[in-house]
C-alpha cells in the first residue's frame, strides 16, 4: 500500500508522548528516529517536554519554526496539548504531498503567513478574536503578503506599515489539499486528506486529539501493527527498568 509507511510513521508520533500528561513541544520530523524492531518509531529531542496545567501561562517560544502551531505563532500562552497534535498534522502534510516541511517560513511571522495563505482568513481571524490576541503589524504585513497573490490585492497591501486587509472574500476559503500535489506524489486517500482536516485547524480546542486521530479510518490498516508495536516498546521499557533497579540492588 503507498501510503503504508506514512500512516505507520503519523500513527506512531501521537502516541509517543501520551503518558504522564506530558507535551513534547517540539515535535517534528527530525525529532524521530527509528531504530531497528521490534522497537517502533519514537519521539527523541525532549529537552522542551513539559506538564501541562491547565490555566498556566507557557512560554510561547518553544517547538521547532516549521513545526509550530497558530496558537504559538500569535503568542497565546494558555496552550494545551493541541500543539504537538499541529506537529503531527504538518508531518502527515509533508509525507502526502513530498514537502518537508510543509510550512516553510523563514521567520515566525512568515510561517503564519503561509499557513493563513493554505488555511484562509475564514476560521483565523474569529480565532484570534477567541484568544484575545491582536496580530502585529509585521504578521499582518506577512499574511497580507501571501494572500495578495492569490488574491490579486493592492500591491500596497504587503507593505509593513499598511493597513492590510484580512477579509477579503477571496482568501477566506482553505485551499484545497489536491492543489498541492507535484508530480512525484501519489494521490492521497480521502481518509488522508480528511484526517488533514481534522488536524491541521487553527483553533486548538477543536483540533483533534492524538485519541480521536488514532481512531480515524486512515489508520485501520496499520492500527493493530502499531498498537502491537507501542505494546511492545512499553514492555520494553518496563523490563529495562527493572533490570536497572535490580543491578541498583546487587551494587
Amino acid at each position: 500500500h503507498p501510503y503504508h509507511r506514512d500512516q505507520h510513521c503519523v500513527g506512531c508520533c501521537p502516541a509517543s508522548t501520551g503518558r504522564r500528561r506530558q507535551r513534547s513541544r517540539s515535535t517534528a520530523t527530525a525529532a524521530t528516529t527509528t531504530p531497528l524492531p521490534p522497537q517502533p518509531l519514537m519521539l527523541v529531542d525532549l529537552g522542551l517536554a513539559d506538564f501541562y496545567l491547565p490555566g498556566k501561562e507557557f512560554n510561547v517560544r518553544v517547538a521547532s519554526r516549521h513545526y509550530k502551531s497558530p496558537e504559538l505563532l500569535i503568542g497565546y500562552e494558555y496552550y494545551d496539548y493541541a500543539i504537538d497534535m499541529w506537529s503531527v498534522g504538518c508531518i502527515l502534510a509533508g509525507l502526502l504531498f513530498r514537502t518537508e516541511p510543509f510550512f516553510r517560513g523563514v521567520d515566525n511571522e512568515d510561517q503564519l503567513g503561509r499557513i493563513v495563505n493554505c488555511l484562509g482568513t475564514r476560521d483565523f481571524l474569529p480565532y484570534c478574536r477567541k484568544c484575545n490576541v491582536r496580530l502585529s503589524s509585521k504578521a499582518r504585513a506577512a499574511i497580507g503578503k501571501y494572500c495578495s497573490e492569490s488574491s490579486s490585492l493592492s500591491s500596497s497591501s504587503s507593505s509593513e506599515d499598511a493597513p492590510v486587509s484580512l477579509t477579503n472574500s477571496d482568501i477566506g476559503r482553505r485551499k484545497p489539499w489536491l492543489s498541492y500535489l507535484t508530480s512525484d506524489c501519489p494521490l492521497p486517500s480521502s481518509e488522508a486528506t480528511d484526517l488533514l482536516d481534522k488536524l491541521l485547524v487553527y483553533d486548538h480546542e477543536q483540533r483533534w486529539t492524538a485519541r480521536e486521530a488514532l481512531s480515524h479510518s486512515f489508520f485501520d490498516e496499520v492500527r493493530d501493527e502499531v498498537w502491537s508495536e507501542v505494546q511492545e516498546r512499553i514492555l520494553w521499557e518496563s523490563r529495562d527498568d527493572r533490570c536497572k533497579q535490580d543491578a541498583a540492588l546487587n551494587r
